[in-house]
């Protein structure tokens, strides 16, 4: 038995559209979601030190602070961000210490006038005949 041929209307077009897109969605977010998956970890007993385990591999953790995680080494618990007093003391800081180099930029300045003097007073006398 032949079945006449039948062109898919503007409804079914749709759908298999609509199916096609989601299966390349389903398709593109299967990496995504297999990249999501939480790492094993494993501590050693002895050393009390965290390990990333990826496959058959271990690899030392580190915290943020680029130290191990390991409970030997001791944790940073200060706060690392800069207060409005913190940038007031550090601007304050700042500006003695411009302050004292300007003033020591000026007493170099004198010291070299002082030392040109000294040596065009040297020029001069060396240039003048000595009147015997």
């Amino acid at each position: 038995m032949d079945f006449p041929a039948r062109e898919p209307t503007s409804s079914q077009g749709g759908l298999i559209i609509t199916i096609a897109i989601i299966a390349g969605l389903l398709v593109l977010a299967a990496p995504a979601a297999a990249q999501e998956t939480p790492l094993s970890t494993w501590r050693d007993p002895e050393t009390r030190c965290v390990y990333l385990k990826v496959g058959e591999t271990l690899s030392l953790r580190y915290r943020r602070d680029g130290k191990p995680d390991c409970a030997s080494v001791q944790q940073d618990n200060t706060d690392a961000s800069i207060t409005r007093s913190d940038l007031r003391e550090l601007t304050q800081q700042m500006t003695r210490s411009i302050e004292e180099l300007r003033r020591d930029i000026g007493a170099v300045r004198r010291e070299m006038e002082h030392t040109r003097s000294e040596l065009e007073n040297i020029r001069r006398e060396t240039r003048q005949p000595r009147a015997q």
